[in-house]
């Protein structure tokens, strides 16, 4: 089966993932995901903020529907470059250390896209931002998933995926205020916050898990016994054939070996549907209700703001349930339903307002928990000695896919005025999606991820 999981190669450290399902203290390591969350909601706000914006800048600088998708393209080609970048130097160099600078530049390049005086410095900060924002958030999701307890990784990851994608629907919902009321510049601003959170980011230790597979043992020991863990005997942690095999470091090109071939043309796949149908839709649909729709500004962006409340509430359902129900079904019920909405949209006639809202609002949400449950699969499926990278490479996908939607759509209704191509291409990759979930993948919920 296509994405099939398979045991860990040789070379793996057993007795640090049993450490961290063991017992301890772990007062430190039950802070970490609101850390990391409440940092990386900042992630996702400046990442998703152009989606708010956009009409209010359009109007003050006379943007067209191609400029706009050029704007919007910018921060997401940044992305891309940076979720690759960005996790093959983690694997380098380690988790804490990259995850570190990335958000210091990030958060300072929030506040120089609220001094940007004309379209081309914009598009610019932008996409030099986009390379942090694209590459802080799989780091920060690799040292979650490698200290959590197998048992109840699902729920771990859960508090800092609700934190973290709190972001989207935040941003929403303060830009119907603060937009109005301050201006678009200070949305933008509002992203340096995680300026106040990075000095405790230094009280953390590094991964355990990939301090082991470099080899670096008595680091992996000290790091344990920080984050909490009981100590571990001599005689568990002194296999040098081990150290030497995991000491390699991987490149890219290990990911389609044949190892990893089949795993990660599904993985892949799914992350471009999925991302080119909930990024298309997130950083459309407020300009499209106002373009194609003609639907007032305030209004659409209060539209928008219902569908990220239930957006926001997606990731606490979420917690609570996928260590229950797994993976794979909550990824299948999204994509299925939100694409059937989509495809419908196509068909529907542009005076019923409030048919149009409730299937957008459907199509989002369904996209929405594809989107989220890819996270820790993606995490879960792969080993230690490749995670980052995997992610990286994943979410590097999804910043492409969400580059070339904003191109498309503001092509096809530059050139046609037409909005049903768009729904249904959305709808179709919603669709094959959800096939890709019921045929190619395998449970990983509970599993042990052995360093």
């Amino acid at each position: 089966m296509a994405g099939a999981i398979t045991e860990e190669p040789a070379g793996v450290h057993p007795w640090v993932g049993a450490a961290l399902n063991g017992g301890g203290d772990w007062r430190l390591r039950t802070w970490v995901p609101y850390l990391l969350g409440l940092m990386m909601l900042f992630d996702s706000w400046d990442g998703i903020c152009i989606a708010f914006t956009l009409p209010s800048i359009a109007n003050e600088w006379g943007l067209g529907p191609v400029q706009s998708g050029w704007l919007i393209s910018a921060g997401y080609g940044g992305q891309f470059i940076g979720a690759v970048a960005c996790g093959a130097w983690a694997e380098r160099q380690g988790r804490l250390p990259v995850l570190k600078p990335i958000v210091i530049v990030m958060c300072l390049l929030a506040i120089a896209c609220g001094f940007a005086q004309n379209y081309g410095q914009l598009v610019a900060i932008r996409l030099i931002q986009g390379i942090t924002i694209g590459g802080a958030l799989p780091v920060a999701i690799s040292y979650i998933n490698e200290i959590a307890p197998a048992k109840t990784r699902g729920r771990f990851f859960g508090t800092f995926q609700f934190l973290m994608l709190s972001g989207y629907g935040l941003s929403s919902l303060s830009s119907a205020y603060v937009v109005p009321n301050f201006g678009w510049r200070a949305m933008f601003m509002l992203g340096a916050a995680p300026l106040l959170l990075v000095p405790f980011l230094y009280g953390l230790p590094e991964s355990p898990r990939w301090l082991a597979a470099r080899g670096r043992l008595d680091e992996a020991l000290q790091a344990l016994r920080k984050l909490g863990g009981h100590p571990v005997e001599a005689d568990a942690r002194t296999d040098t054939s081990i150290q030497q095999t995991m000491d390699k470091r991987p490149t890219p090109a290990v990911l389609i070996t044949p190892q990893y071939r089949r795993r990660t043309t599904v993985t892949w796949l799914l992350w471009f549907l999925t991302s080119l149908v909930s990024f298309g839709l997130v950083t459309w649909v407020p300009s499209i209700y106002v373009s194609v729709f003609k639907i007032p500004i305030a209004q659409s962006l209060q539209y928008s703001a219902i569908a990220s409340i239930f957006i926001f509430v997606i990731p606490l359902v979420l917690r609570q349930t996928i260590d229950v129900v797994g993976r794979r079904l909550p990824a299948i019920l999204g994509a299925a339903i939100g694409g059937a909405a989509l495809v419908s949209l196509a068909f529907v006639d542009h005076s019923l307002t409030k048919l149009i809202v409730t299937l957008t609002i459907t199509g989002q949400v369904g996209a929405s928990i594809g989107s989220m449950v890819l996270w820790p699969y993606t995490a879960e499926v792969y080993e230690t000695r490749v995670r980052a990278l995997a992610l990286g490479s994943a979410s590097s996908l999804a910043r492409g896919a969400s580059m070339l939607t904003p191109l498309a759509v503001g092509g096809v209704l530059a050139m046609t005025g037409q909005i049903a191509p768009v729904f249904m291409i959305f709808g179709v990759s919603a669709v094959i999606a959800a096939l890709l979930w019921v045929f190619a993948t395998k449970e990983t919920a509970g599993r042990d991820l052995d360093a």
